[in-house]
């Protein structure tokens, strides 16, 4: 039963992703270990 919580491989690891359009899919496979990913944008 799930009580909530993150888990995974990277549980409790945070990622600051400064990857441009290309290269966003390594966020999403971090995020998808259980990692906390912060995208950085550029402003507009």
């Amino acid at each position: 039963m799930s009580d909530g919580k993150q888990t995974g491989a990277l549980n409790g690891v945070r990622v600051i992703d400064l990857a441009n359009a290309r290269a966003e899919m390594a966020g999403r496979v971090l995020a998808d270990l259980g990692a906390e990913v912060i995208k950085v944008e550029p402003p507009e």
